[in-house]
């Protein structure tokens, strides 16, 4: 799986950020990423039907999510394989989940000392944890994940000087 920078994020419109509010469509962004493949072989490899992945596919299609790359005969029927233009994802739109008190599972909070480096490091690793999961083929209820990561105005921390202080 392709290790995603900040510079390889798609930015979405709008309408884009509608079109991935749901996970089966995220997974097919993923199926998409690495070969491209017809709607069929997507079902095939998410274990869904045709149909199903076959809407969906449109959809992100038609919203320029997807690209299609090449096309085959096959059987008097004219194959159409795709790939999708990308699997993470800016949008300036989306503000955050809201969820109500029952349905919230997680909530975690943590504060870290990090360089710049460290930083970088720490925000791949949780890229690719983020990329594992959805790329994963689950099954069961849909559930919001979000992380925000930011600065605190002040810390507490003040590394230690290799001397003595009295």
């Amino acid at each position: 799986m392709n290790k995603p920078d900040t510079a390889s994020r798609l930015t979405l419109t709008e309408e884009q950020n509608k079109l991935l509010e749901s996970a089966l469509r995220i997974k097919i962004m993923h199926a998409l990423a690495d070969e491209p493949l017809t709607s069929k072989q997507v079902a095939e490899k998410l274990q869904k039907t045709p149909g199903n992945i076959h809407y969906h596919i449109v959809k992100l299609f038609e919203g320029g999510l997807l690209e299609i790359v090449r096309t085959e005969a096959a059987g008097g029927i004219i194959q159409k394989f795709y790939r999708s233009k990308g699997t993470f994802f800016h949008s300036g739109q989306f503000s955050g989940f809201q969820f109500r008190p029952e349905d919230r599972i997680e909530h975690f909070i943590t504060r870290l000392t990090l360089s710049p480096a460290e930083l970088s490091d720490f925000q791949q690793e949780l890229t690719q944890l983020i990329i594992s999961w959805e790329s994963r083929f689950t099954h069961g209820d849909e559930y919001g994940v979000e992380f925000v990561i930011g600065r605190l105005p002040h810390s507490d921390y003040e590394p230690e000087s290799g001397g003595n202080s009295e």
